[in-house]
């Protein structure tokens, strides 16, 4: 078990949802239910703070009860889904129903990214709970089209005050508008249109699409003490601007995302050096946290938009059933350890947007959230190891996994065991955060 960042061996006893005893003398307690972890690790449930459930409005995609029943199987057991659906939840009533929908199916904890584009509606939402808001600097096609970006960089400004003022984080997803669309406006002309292309136009020069961007809301953030995730951060040109800024005291969160360390996006940046850079700032603290940026969509759409213009680009990757596999797989080749993987999948999650300690950390008091882990077992993704996703299938088909979690625990309750989801819909439960005042929280 994963105490203090060490392993030990312990034994746990939950009553009502919450740990009551972590015991280290052995002693067994009458219980009416029992997990024998005895040869298995068990870990913080992980927290998937950038999921994309596609409920309310593509729910042929995915919705909370199938994105969540992946959740369970991965070992998450609490979800923040990101808002470019449709509606958007850009308003109370619109975040309040979507709400409603998730508290009816969901398997796991839950929470909502609103969306920060009326500024009237930022701290009705955040009374109402919300863990905080998102927006894409990047307006183009779906999924970045509709009222869900912001690229104006006074609008932004402006944005930034408000949900300061409510001590709630903002992730954003940075992108230089102006550049993306002079350099798309040029490939297009000279009939450059294919993905390989699109991974140019986003990433050549340096990466400077998205560097620049960074930059900019860095600096946009910290003018007015706001608490700033940025997301995406893949690659050398955005891990070396990541750490220029931290080293100049710009106070912000990094997120990064499996298909980014892994390589699974085709459209993912693949320069020499990329992939172990991104391991390293792993390690060394670059990098704050994990989120899978669960993205479903039907084959066709796929297929479709590989085949299409620059403006119309779609990588779909089932993340959450997978990505802990993914990433234990790497623990036991040495390449991260498995305290670290923890902290930046959970504790450093639950930190940022305000559950912790209620989150994130096996402890007395804190929900017994818990992923028994079995860091020997192999697996195949997409064969032994299933898709649980509603969009049936993974771009990871037939690779090799080490380390698979074979019980998830939410709350006291076994919602997955041996793989096989058994959580009941509707248990999950809305989770409010702990309101902070500035700067990103005690990371």
């Amino acid at each position: 078990m994963l105490l203090d960042r060490e392993l030990v061996r312990a034994d746990l006893v939950v009553d009502h949802g919450v740990i009551t005893s972590i015991s280290q003398d052995q002693a067994r307690s009458r219980a009416t239910d029992e997990i024998d972890a005895t040869g298995k690790v068990v870990l913080p449930g992980v927290i998937d703070s950038h999921v994309h459930f596609r409920e309310p409005g593509y729910t042929y995609k995915e919705d909370f009860l199938t994105g969540s029943r992946a959740a369970a199987a991965g070992g998450i057991t609490t979800v923040v889904d990101m808002p470019n659906t449709e509606p958007p939840p850009d308003t109370l009533e619109l975040f309040e129903q979507h709400r409603q929908l998730a508290a009816a199916s969901s398997l796991v904890d839950f929470n909502h990214w609103a969306m920060p584009t009326k500024l009237g509606e930022i701290p009705r939402i955040a009374n109402a709970g919300a863990v905080g808001f998102k927006f894409f600097m990047k307006s183009a096609h779906y999924p970045y089209d509709g009222p869900i970006s912001l690229v104006n960089h006074a609008t932004i400004l402006e944005c930034f005050r408000a949900i300061a003022a409510t001590g709630l984080p903002c992730l954003v997803h940075p992108h230089n508008q102006m550049l993306w669309e002079h350099r798309v406006a040029a490939w297009s002309a000279a009939g450059k249109v294919s993905p390989d292309d699109w991974n140019e136009v986003t990433y050549g020069d340096e990466d400077v699409v998205e560097t620049t961007a960074i930059a900019v809301v860095a600096l946009l953030a910290n003018a007015v003490g706001l608490r700033l995730r940025i997301l995406h951060i893949q690659g050398q040109p955005q891990i070396r601007v990541v750490r220029m800024l931290k080293a100049a005291r710009y106070d912000f969160v990094a997120e990064t995302n499996p298909w980014a360390v892994f390589l699974i996006d085709p459209l993912a940046r693949r320069a020499a050096g990329d992939e172990e850079a991104n391991w390293e700032a792993l390690r060394d603290g670059t990098i704050d946290l994990i989120g899978s940026d669960h993205a479903p969509h039907s084959r066709a759409e796929q297929e479709q938009a590989q085949q299409s213009s620059l403006q119309s680009v779609i990588a779909a990757y089932p993340l959450c059933e997978h990505w802990l596999s993914l990433y234990l797989t790497e623990v036991n080749r040495g390449r991260l350890p498995l305290a670290r993987l923890s902290s930046l999948a959970s504790e450093t999650v639950a930190r940022q947007i305000g559950l912790y300690p209620r989150k994130g950390i096996i402890r007395i008091g804190s929900d017994a959230d818990l992923v028994v882990v079995d860091m020997d077992r192999e697996a195949t993704l997409g064969g032994s190891y299933p898709v649980f996703s509603k969009m049936g299938f993974t771009p990871l088909e037939g690779r090799k996994v080490r380390g698979i979690p074979v019980a998830t625990v939410v709350r006291g309750e076994v919602v997955m065991r041996n793989l096989e989801v058994i959580g009941k819909p509707g248990f999950g439960k809305f989770v409010a955060p702990v309101r902070k005042e500035g700067g990103h929280g005690d990371l």
